[in-house]
């Protein structure tokens, strides 16, 4: 799936509170900011980082809504867990428009039929970083013909798809590299189209990119709650 990183200045191509955060282990030693490793990608320099403002999850309609929201409880959980900032999946409506930045520290979820008819198969991202570069928000739209009973998609795979747009929303890209670790995983972030998606979840790469959009916060010495 494609993401578009969308500049907070221009429209140019993001379990528990507390979480113990370890530096990742491909960026051991580095004294400044890192921003791609084996199997893992940030989306720099329009993202660099995640600050520690407690993220929201909205819907473009209540359709959407009423879909997503039962996978998007378990995509919350995740991040929570992964980045320690609280992502927490509400009711409200934020109409999305693709091209448009959603800021605020809100993601909104659309889902309808070929969102991009360039791409009927396409679902797609799209990350907006704010002044500091910390992941401020993002549009995510799920192409609802992945549940269309002549397609048989298996419901991991759609699962897959909701969690590989989702790390686009809050900082993640595509990497320039797909090794497999130790489990013989690829990541999960390599995809590119529906059907290279695994049957699983986030893996140990895209661990170690929410690893780094947290250290970098530390290293870029960006002070709690700059905007």
């Amino acid at each position: 799936m494609r993401t578009r990183t969308v500049s907070s200045l221009a429209f140019t191509a993001v379990l528990a509170i507390g979480a113990v955060i370890a530096a990742p282990s491909d960026a051991h030693g580095a004294t400044g900011p890192v921003y791609s490793g084996t199997g893992w990608k940030i989306a720099a320099p329009n993202i660099t980082h995640i600050d520690t403002k407690p993220w929201t999850i909205a819907f473009h309609d209540t359709k959407s809504r009423t879909k997503l929201t039962p996978y998007l409880k378990n995509v919350a959980a995740e991040l929570t867990s992964y980045l320690g900032v609280k992502f927490t999946v509400t009711t409200k409506l934020v109409p999305v428009t693709r091209g448009k930045c959603v800021t605020g520290h809100v993601i909104s979820y659309r889902y309808m039929s070929k969102p991009n008819p360039d791409v009927p198969n396409q679902s797609f991202a799209g990350s907006c970083g704010n002044k500091a570069r910390a992941a401020d928000g993002a549009y995510v739209f799920i192409n609802s013909d992945y549940w269309a009973p002549r397609r048989r998609f298996p419901e991991p795979v759609r699962m897959n798809v909701i969690w590989h747009e989702s790390a686009h929303g809050v900082g993640l890209n595509h990497p320039a590299t797909c090794p497999k670790d130790k489990a013989g995983r690829q990541p999960l972030m390599c995809a590119n189209t529906y059907n290279d998606l695994r049957t699983r979840r986030y893996s140990s790469f895209e661990a170690t990119a929410f690893r780094q959009l947290v250290r970098n916060r530390t290293v870029l010495s960006v002070a709690v709650g700059e905007r």
